[in-house]
Protein backbone atom coordinates (compact mmCIF):
# COMPACT_ATOMS: atom_id res chain seq x y z
CA UNK A 1 0.00 0.00 0.00
CA UNK A 2 1.38 3.42 -0.98
CA UNK A 3 1.64 5.95 1.85
CA UNK A 4 1.44 9.61 0.81
CA UNK A 5 4.53 11.67 1.61
CA UNK A 6 5.07 15.38 1.07
CA UNK A 7 7.69 16.21 -1.54
CA UNK A 8 9.88 19.02 -0.23
CA UNK A 9 12.91 20.72 -1.77
CA UNK A 10 15.63 21.94 0.59
CA UNK A 11 17.42 24.92 -0.96
CA UNK A 12 19.80 25.35 1.96
CA UNK A 13 23.59 25.21 1.85
CA UNK A 14 25.12 22.11 3.40
CA UNK A 15 28.66 23.40 3.99
CA UNK A 16 28.10 25.06 7.38
CA UNK A 17 27.31 23.58 10.79
CA UNK A 18 24.44 26.05 11.25
CA UNK A 19 22.75 24.96 8.03
CA UNK A 20 23.27 21.27 8.78
CA UNK A 21 21.61 21.69 12.17
CA UNK A 22 18.67 23.45 10.50
CA UNK A 23 18.36 20.52 8.11
CA UNK A 24 18.51 18.06 11.00
CA UNK A 25 15.59 19.91 12.59
CA UNK A 26 13.63 19.67 9.34
CA UNK A 27 14.38 15.96 9.14
CA UNK A 28 13.31 15.35 12.73
CA UNK A 29 9.97 17.09 12.23
CA UNK A 30 9.34 15.26 8.97
CA UNK A 31 10.14 11.90 10.54
CA UNK A 32 7.64 12.54 13.33
CA UNK A 33 4.96 13.35 10.76
CA UNK A 34 5.09 10.30 8.54
CA UNK A 35 8.27 11.13 6.62
CA UNK A 36 8.81 13.46 3.66
CA UNK A 37 10.59 12.94 0.34
CA UNK A 38 13.37 15.53 0.17
CA UNK A 39 15.07 17.08 -2.84
CA UNK A 40 18.52 18.26 -1.76
CA UNK A 41 22.01 18.68 -3.22
CA UNK A 42 25.31 19.54 -1.50
CA UNK A 43 25.80 23.28 -1.79
CA UNK A 44 28.37 25.82 -0.60
CA UNK A 45 27.78 29.34 0.69
CA UNK A 46 28.50 31.10 -2.60
CA UNK A 47 26.60 28.71 -4.86
CA UNK A 48 23.24 29.67 -6.32
CA UNK A 49 20.31 27.66 -5.00
CA UNK A 50 17.78 26.70 -7.66
CA UNK A 51 14.94 24.23 -8.22
CA UNK A 52 15.45 21.78 -11.10
CA UNK A 53 13.14 22.65 -13.99
CA UNK A 54 11.63 19.18 -13.97
CA UNK A 55 11.03 18.96 -10.22
CA UNK A 56 7.44 18.90 -9.05
CA UNK A 57 6.77 19.02 -5.35
CA UNK A 58 4.65 20.34 -2.52
CA UNK A 59 6.87 22.86 -0.78
CA UNK A 60 10.30 24.43 -0.32
CA UNK A 61 12.47 25.35 2.66
CA UNK A 62 15.17 27.74 1.51
CA UNK A 63 17.67 30.51 2.04
CA UNK A 64 16.45 33.50 0.03
CA UNK A 65 19.84 34.31 -1.39
CA UNK A 66 18.91 36.45 -4.41
CA UNK A 67 15.98 38.03 -6.33
CA UNK A 68 16.11 35.33 -8.99
CA UNK A 69 15.22 32.65 -6.46
CA UNK A 70 12.32 34.73 -5.15
CA UNK A 71 11.03 35.19 -8.70
CA UNK A 72 11.38 31.47 -9.40
CA UNK A 73 9.42 30.51 -6.28
CA UNK A 74 6.70 33.01 -7.20
CA UNK A 75 6.44 31.68 -10.75
CA UNK A 76 6.18 28.08 -9.52
CA UNK A 77 3.49 29.06 -6.97
CA UNK A 78 4.93 26.60 -4.44
CA UNK A 79 4.58 27.14 -0.66
CA UNK A 80 8.00 28.17 0.66
CA UNK A 81 9.60 29.11 3.98
CA UNK A 82 12.81 31.11 4.35
CA UNK A 83 15.28 30.26 7.15
CA UNK A 84 17.93 32.88 6.33
CA UNK A 85 18.48 36.37 7.70
CA UNK A 86 18.39 37.40 4.06
CA UNK A 87 14.94 38.07 2.67
CA UNK A 88 12.00 40.04 4.06
CA UNK A 89 9.00 38.27 5.53
CA UNK A 90 6.07 38.08 3.10
CA UNK A 91 2.70 36.35 2.79
CA UNK A 92 4.01 33.90 0.21
CA UNK A 93 7.52 33.29 1.61
CA UNK A 94 7.47 33.80 5.39
CA UNK A 95 10.56 33.74 7.59
CA UNK A 96 11.37 31.29 10.35
CA UNK A 97 14.67 32.61 11.63
CA UNK A 98 16.85 32.99 14.69
CA UNK A 99 16.03 36.22 16.51
CA UNK A 100 18.78 38.55 15.27
CA UNK A 101 18.07 41.34 17.73
CA UNK A 102 18.07 38.90 20.65
CA UNK A 103 21.47 37.55 19.54
CA UNK A 104 22.94 41.06 19.57
CA UNK A 105 21.50 41.89 22.98
CA UNK A 106 22.68 38.55 24.38
CA UNK A 107 26.26 39.24 23.25
CA UNK A 108 26.30 42.78 24.64
CA UNK A 109 24.83 41.72 27.97
CA UNK A 110 27.30 38.84 28.26
CA UNK A 111 30.27 41.15 27.69
CA UNK A 112 29.01 43.77 30.16
CA UNK A 113 28.21 41.19 32.84
CA UNK A 114 31.70 39.73 32.52
CA UNK A 115 33.45 43.03 33.09
CA UNK A 116 34.49 44.35 29.69
CA UNK A 117 34.35 48.10 29.10
CA UNK A 118 35.60 48.30 25.49
CA UNK A 119 33.59 46.74 22.67
CA UNK A 120 33.97 46.12 18.95
CA UNK A 121 31.98 44.60 16.11
CA UNK A 122 33.02 42.99 12.83
CA UNK A 123 29.96 42.51 10.67
CA UNK A 124 29.16 40.91 7.32
CA UNK A 125 30.72 42.28 4.12
CA UNK A 126 28.52 44.90 2.39
CA UNK A 127 28.08 42.81 -0.77
CA UNK A 128 26.44 40.02 1.25
CA UNK A 129 23.46 42.40 1.68
CA UNK A 130 22.56 41.38 5.22
CA UNK A 131 20.49 43.98 7.07
CA UNK A 132 22.56 43.19 10.17
CA UNK A 133 19.94 43.67 12.86
CA UNK A 134 22.41 41.94 15.19
CA UNK A 135 24.86 44.82 15.07
CA UNK A 136 22.14 47.39 15.69
CA UNK A 137 20.77 45.68 18.81
CA UNK A 138 24.30 44.98 20.08
CA UNK A 139 25.36 48.62 19.74
CA UNK A 140 22.07 49.97 21.13
CA UNK A 141 22.29 47.96 24.33
CA UNK A 142 25.92 49.01 24.80
CA UNK A 143 25.03 52.65 24.16
CA UNK A 144 22.28 52.43 26.76
CA UNK A 145 24.98 51.48 29.25
CA UNK A 146 27.15 54.41 28.20
CA UNK A 147 29.54 52.39 26.03
CA UNK A 148 30.84 53.01 22.50
CA UNK A 149 31.06 50.31 19.83
CA UNK A 150 34.15 50.29 17.59
CA UNK A 151 33.06 48.88 14.23
CA UNK A 152 35.38 47.61 11.52
CA UNK A 153 34.55 49.13 8.15
CA UNK A 154 34.97 46.66 5.29
CA UNK A 155 36.54 47.80 2.04
CA UNK A 156 34.03 49.16 -0.45
CA UNK A 157 32.57 46.37 -2.55
CA UNK A 158 34.08 43.63 -0.41
CA UNK A 159 31.89 40.52 -0.51
CA UNK A 160 33.65 37.62 1.24
CA UNK A 161 33.00 36.20 4.68
CA UNK A 162 36.73 36.20 5.41
CA UNK A 163 39.15 39.09 5.02
CA UNK A 164 42.70 38.02 4.26
CA UNK A 165 42.57 40.59 1.44
CA UNK A 166 41.81 43.26 4.06
CA UNK A 167 44.59 42.22 6.40
CA UNK A 168 46.46 45.58 6.45
CA UNK A 169 43.26 47.46 7.30
CA UNK A 170 42.24 44.88 9.90
CA UNK A 171 45.64 44.86 11.63
CA UNK A 172 45.70 48.67 11.69
CA UNK A 173 42.22 48.66 13.21
CA UNK A 174 43.15 46.05 15.83
CA UNK A 175 46.17 48.08 16.93
CA UNK A 176 44.06 51.23 17.22
CA UNK A 177 41.50 49.70 19.58
CA UNK A 178 41.62 50.33 23.34
CA UNK A 179 42.66 47.23 25.25
CA UNK A 180 41.38 44.95 26.54
CA UNK A 181 38.49 44.83 24.09
CA UNK A 182 35.62 42.39 23.48
CA UNK A 183 34.87 41.75 19.80
CA UNK A 184 31.57 40.39 18.48
CA UNK A 185 32.27 38.93 15.01
CA UNK A 186 30.00 37.71 12.24
CA UNK A 187 31.52 34.28 11.56
CA UNK A 188 33.82 31.74 13.17
CA UNK A 189 36.10 32.12 10.15
CA UNK A 190 36.46 35.82 10.88
CA UNK A 191 37.23 34.99 14.50
CA UNK A 192 39.92 32.53 13.46
CA UNK A 193 41.53 35.05 11.12
CA UNK A 194 41.46 37.78 13.76
CA UNK A 195 43.26 35.44 16.15
CA UNK A 196 46.02 34.89 13.60
CA UNK A 197 46.31 38.64 13.00
CA UNK A 198 46.51 39.20 16.76
CA UNK A 199 49.34 36.68 17.05
CA UNK A 200 51.22 38.48 14.30
CA UNK A 201 50.74 41.77 16.16
CA UNK A 202 51.71 40.34 19.55
CA UNK A 203 48.18 40.68 20.95
CA UNK A 204 46.82 38.03 23.30
CA UNK A 205 43.45 36.32 22.82
CA UNK A 206 41.54 36.69 25.07
CA UNK A 207 43.53 38.95 27.42
CA UNK A 208 43.93 41.79 24.89
CA UNK A 209 41.19 40.83 22.42
CA UNK A 210 38.26 38.60 23.39
CA UNK A 211 36.27 37.08 20.51
CA UNK A 212 32.63 35.92 20.36
CA UNK A 213 31.14 34.69 17.06
CA UNK A 214 27.53 35.04 15.94
CA UNK A 215 27.51 31.39 14.86
CA UNK A 216 29.42 28.14 15.32
CA UNK A 217 31.67 26.29 12.93
CA UNK A 218 33.29 23.56 15.07
CA UNK A 219 35.83 22.62 12.40
CA UNK A 220 37.15 26.17 12.05
CA UNK A 221 37.08 26.58 15.82
CA UNK A 222 39.19 23.45 16.29
CA UNK A 223 41.70 24.80 13.76
CA UNK A 224 41.98 28.14 15.59
CA UNK A 225 44.75 28.99 18.07
CA UNK A 226 42.09 28.74 20.80
CA UNK A 227 38.45 27.54 20.65
CA UNK A 228 35.98 30.27 19.70
CA UNK A 229 32.94 31.20 21.81
CA UNK A 230 29.65 31.57 19.95
CA UNK A 231 25.93 32.34 20.15
CA UNK A 232 23.80 29.20 20.18
CA UNK A 233 21.10 30.35 17.74
CA UNK A 234 19.00 27.17 18.16
CA UNK A 235 19.30 26.21 14.46
CA UNK A 236 17.80 22.78 15.12
CA UNK A 237 14.64 24.42 16.41
CA UNK A 238 14.65 26.82 13.43
CA UNK A 239 14.51 23.76 11.16
CA UNK A 240 11.71 22.11 13.11
CA UNK A 241 9.57 25.27 13.20
CA UNK A 242 10.19 25.94 9.50
CA UNK A 243 9.04 22.42 8.63
CA UNK A 244 6.00 22.79 10.88
CA UNK A 245 5.00 26.07 9.20
CA UNK A 246 5.59 24.68 5.71
CA UNK A 247 3.29 21.74 6.43
CA UNK A 248 0.53 24.13 7.53
CA UNK A 249 0.96 26.19 4.34
CA UNK A 250 0.87 23.06 2.16
CA UNK A 251 -2.40 22.17 3.86
CA UNK A 252 -3.84 25.57 2.95
CA UNK A 253 -3.28 27.64 6.10
CA UNK A 254 -2.15 31.26 5.59
CA UNK A 255 1.40 32.32 6.36
CA UNK A 256 1.98 34.46 9.47
CA UNK A 257 2.11 38.23 8.92
CA UNK A 258 5.34 38.54 10.88
CA UNK A 259 8.55 36.50 10.95
CA UNK A 260 8.63 33.55 13.33
CA UNK A 261 11.57 34.42 15.58
CA UNK A 262 13.43 31.65 17.40
CA UNK A 263 15.28 32.94 20.50
CA UNK A 264 18.93 31.96 20.94
CA UNK A 265 19.57 29.31 23.58
CA UNK A 266 22.50 31.11 25.14
CA UNK A 267 26.22 31.66 24.81
CA UNK A 268 28.70 28.81 24.66
CA UNK A 269 31.73 30.36 26.36
CA UNK A 270 35.14 29.12 25.31
CA UNK A 271 38.73 30.16 25.72
CA UNK A 272 38.39 33.05 23.24
CA UNK A 273 36.42 34.93 25.95
CA UNK A 274 38.04 33.38 29.04
CA UNK A 275 39.99 36.16 30.72
CA UNK A 276 40.29 34.48 34.11
CA UNK A 277 44.05 34.30 33.73
CA UNK A 278 44.82 37.14 36.11
CA UNK A 279 47.92 39.31 36.30
CA UNK A 280 50.24 36.66 37.75
CA UNK A 281 52.57 35.36 35.05
CA UNK A 282 53.16 32.09 36.92
CA UNK A 283 49.40 31.50 37.09
CA UNK A 284 49.02 32.22 33.38
CA UNK A 285 51.85 29.81 32.56
CA UNK A 286 50.36 27.17 34.85
CA UNK A 287 46.96 27.42 33.14
CA UNK A 288 48.60 27.20 29.73
CA UNK A 289 50.44 24.06 30.85
CA UNK A 290 47.21 22.49 32.17
CA UNK A 291 45.42 23.09 28.89
CA UNK A 292 48.24 21.85 26.70
CA UNK A 293 48.67 18.68 28.74
CA UNK A 294 44.97 18.01 29.32
CA UNK A 295 45.19 14.61 27.61
CA UNK A 296 47.68 13.38 30.23
CA UNK A 297 47.15 12.31 33.85
CA UNK A 298 48.04 15.37 35.91
CA UNK A 299 48.74 16.26 39.54
CA UNK A 300 49.29 19.66 41.11
CA UNK A 301 52.97 18.78 41.58
CA UNK A 302 53.33 18.35 37.80
CA UNK A 303 52.01 21.87 37.25
CA UNK A 304 54.19 23.35 39.98
CA UNK A 305 57.31 21.73 38.52
CA UNK A 306 56.42 23.01 35.03
CA UNK A 307 56.41 26.63 36.26
CA UNK A 308 59.31 26.22 38.71
CA UNK A 309 57.33 26.84 41.90
CA UNK A 310 56.68 24.87 45.04
CA UNK A 311 53.20 23.42 45.41
CA UNK A 312 52.42 25.75 48.32
CA UNK A 313 53.55 28.82 46.39
CA UNK A 314 51.50 27.81 43.33
CA UNK A 315 48.40 27.21 45.45
CA UNK A 316 48.79 30.58 47.19
CA UNK A 317 49.15 32.37 43.84
CA UNK A 318 46.08 30.63 42.38
CA UNK A 319 43.98 31.48 45.44
CA UNK A 320 45.04 35.12 45.39
CA UNK A 321 44.61 35.55 41.63
CA UNK A 322 41.62 33.37 40.80
CA UNK A 323 40.06 32.43 44.10
CA UNK A 324 40.49 28.73 43.34
CA UNK A 325 43.12 26.02 43.65
CA UNK A 326 45.28 24.46 40.92
CA UNK A 327 43.52 21.16 41.56
CA UNK A 328 40.17 22.82 40.89
CA UNK A 329 41.51 24.33 37.67
CA UNK A 330 42.70 20.89 36.53
CA UNK A 331 39.26 19.40 37.22
CA UNK A 332 37.45 22.25 35.49
CA UNK A 333 39.72 22.07 32.45
CA UNK A 334 39.27 18.31 32.08
CA UNK A 335 35.52 18.66 32.54
CA UNK A 336 35.31 21.46 29.97
CA UNK A 337 37.28 19.42 27.48
CA UNK A 338 35.04 16.41 28.03
CA UNK A 339 31.87 18.50 27.63
CA UNK A 340 33.21 19.93 24.39
CA UNK A 341 34.01 16.51 22.95
CA UNK A 342 30.70 15.01 24.07
CA UNK A 343 28.62 17.73 22.44
CA UNK A 344 30.50 18.34 19.21
CA UNK A 345 32.13 15.06 18.19
CA UNK A 346 31.11 11.45 17.67
CA UNK A 347 34.02 10.12 19.69
CA UNK A 348 33.22 7.20 21.96
CA UNK A 349 33.21 7.65 25.74
CA UNK A 350 36.40 5.57 25.84
CA UNK A 351 38.12 7.90 23.35
CA UNK A 352 36.98 10.98 25.25
CA UNK A 353 38.31 9.48 28.48
CA UNK A 354 41.70 8.98 26.84
CA UNK A 355 41.73 12.56 25.49
CA UNK A 356 41.09 13.97 28.95
CA UNK A 357 43.82 12.03 30.74
CA UNK A 358 41.94 9.06 32.17
CA UNK A 359 43.39 5.56 31.83
CA UNK A 360 40.06 3.85 32.52
CA UNK A 361 36.65 4.82 31.16
CA UNK A 362 35.06 3.84 34.49
CA UNK A 363 37.19 6.40 36.32
CA UNK A 364 36.27 9.06 33.76
CA UNK A 365 32.55 8.25 34.07
CA UNK A 366 32.69 8.55 37.88
CA UNK A 367 34.55 11.86 37.61
CA UNK A 368 32.08 13.26 35.08
CA UNK A 369 29.01 12.21 37.08
CA UNK A 370 30.49 13.62 40.29
CA UNK A 371 31.09 17.00 38.63
CA UNK A 372 27.87 17.29 36.59
CA UNK A 373 25.37 15.04 38.34
CA UNK A 374 24.87 12.80 35.30
CA UNK A 375 26.89 10.21 33.36
CA UNK A 376 28.58 11.25 30.08
CA UNK A 377 26.05 9.42 27.89
CA UNK A 378 23.09 11.30 29.38
CA UNK A 379 24.88 14.64 29.20
CA UNK A 380 25.38 14.06 25.49
CA UNK A 381 21.60 13.75 25.05
CA UNK A 382 20.85 17.26 26.28
CA UNK A 383 22.81 20.40 25.49
CA UNK A 384 23.14 22.85 28.38
CA UNK A 385 22.01 26.49 28.10
CA UNK A 386 25.47 27.92 28.67
CA UNK A 387 28.59 25.79 28.71
CA UNK A 388 32.01 27.02 29.74
CA UNK A 389 34.43 25.17 27.49
CA UNK A 390 37.77 26.73 28.26
CA UNK A 391 40.29 24.18 27.08
CA UNK A 392 42.79 25.20 24.46
CA UNK A 393 43.61 21.86 22.92
CA UNK A 394 42.59 20.79 19.44
CA UNK A 395 40.30 17.97 18.43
Amino acid sequence: MNIFRWRVALLVQTSSEWSRQVLEGVAEYAASNGGWDFRIEPRGFYEKLRLPLTWEGDGVICRLTDPELIEELHSRNIPAVNVSWKGLNSNDIPNVISDEAACGRLAADYFIQNGWTNFGFVGPPPNQKYTDVTQKSYSQLLAAGGYHTYQFEHSLGYGKLSFEDQRPEMEKWLLSLPKPIALFVWTTTMGQEIMLFCRHLGLSVPNDVAILAVELDPLISSLSPVPIAYIDQSPHRVGMEAAKLLQKMIQGEPAPEKSVLIPPSGIVARQSVDTLLGEDEHVRNAIEFIRKKIALPMQVEDVANAVSLSRRSLENRFQKTLGKSPAQMIRESKLSRAMNLLMETNLTIQEIAERTGFFHVETFARFFKRETGKPPSLYRDKKPLVASLNDGTEI
